[in-house]
């Protein structure tokens, strides 16, 4: 009797010993710990070691599903007529709503949620969603920073664009006491709010990772996020703010001497049509 309790005794811890092995290898492939866990800035150089690392991982997806890439760049602000809060509190809570949409953990809750294939990839490659996120940020503004044309000038639109914001950010009337007139000046207005919040972002990409996309623009145009492939400012764009009348007025104000400088129209590049249709008369 005394034999049979020892070897019961023994035989329960081997099963437990047994059991705490296997817990603990699985426990270690489900929480794969990375060497190396730091994010990659927006204002920092991208290697074009670290460049084939994302591309990789991309090229372990299947075509057509990569999850969707949450939007950062916000689009321009557009209040109802009934929202009573002051223009100061508007712009307000605008700013922080479009700094949020930047934010790696908020992008990283939106992202991927149960893709198996992304997680397999990052873990082949031994990245993280959070890494993965931060590269696409850094190469994805880089790629946007290329499409600006030169005549967009960053630093003069945010000097101009904070001048604009501080007005409305002591502007307390409350956004449903306005007239038609002036809500449609205020929402006009507060488009620099959004031209402002692209363009610190933009601003700060290093020269070497605009260089970098150049080089190798034919694959990262497949692979980005459509967002990136644009210009972002030219949704934005006031064209009669940016390009102007092409008349310049005299003193007196005289319709008579308005002149027309052909150096400020704009003109269409269309060909005259070789037979124009004959215009009726009623």
């Amino acid at each position: 009797m005394a034999f049979l309790k020892y070897n019961t005794t023994r035989l329960c811890r081997i099963i437990c010993c047994v059991l705490a092995v296997v817990s603990a290898s699985h426990s270690g492939c489900s929480d794969h710990s990375l060497e190396y866990t730091e994010l990659k800035q927006i204002n920092e150089k991208v290697t074009e070691a670290e460049l084939k690392r994302y591309l990789k991982v991309i090229q372990l997806i299947p075509e057509g599903k990569m999850p969707t890439f949450p939007t950062v760049y916000a689009p321009a602000p557009v209040w109802s007529h009934i929202r009573s809060l002051p223009i100061e509190d508007l712009v307000n809570s605008e700013q922080i709503n479009m700094s949020q949409l930047w934010d790696v953990q908020r992008i990283s809750d939106q992202f991927g949620i149960r893709n198996r294939l992304l997680k397999k990839a990052l873990l082949r490659r031994d990245m993280s969603k959070e890494q993965f996120i931060s590269f696409t940020l850094a190469i994805g503004l880089a790629a946007s920073r290329h499409q600006l044309r030169s005549d967009q000038k960053l630093e003069e639109m945010i000097t101009k664009g904070n001048n604009a914001i501080h007005q409305m950010q002591l502007d307390k009337r409350p956004f449903s006491s306005l007239s038609l007139e002036e809500r449609h000046r205020t929402l006009h207005e507060a488009m620099w709010i959004a031209r402002v919040n692209r363009a610190e972002h933009l601003i700060q990409v290093p020269p070497e990772n605009i260089n970098l996309v150049r080089k190798n623009w034919d694959q990262l145009k497949t692979v980005l996020p459509p967002q990136f492939l644009k210009n972002p400012l030219d949704e934005l764009t006031d064209t009669l703010e940016e390009r102007g009348i092409p008349f310049t007025v005299q003193e007196d104000g005289s319709d008579q001497l308005l002149e027309w400088t052909s150096t400020n129209a704009i003109i269409g590049t269309d060909a005259p049509d070789p037979q124009p249709a004959p215009v009726k008369i009623q």
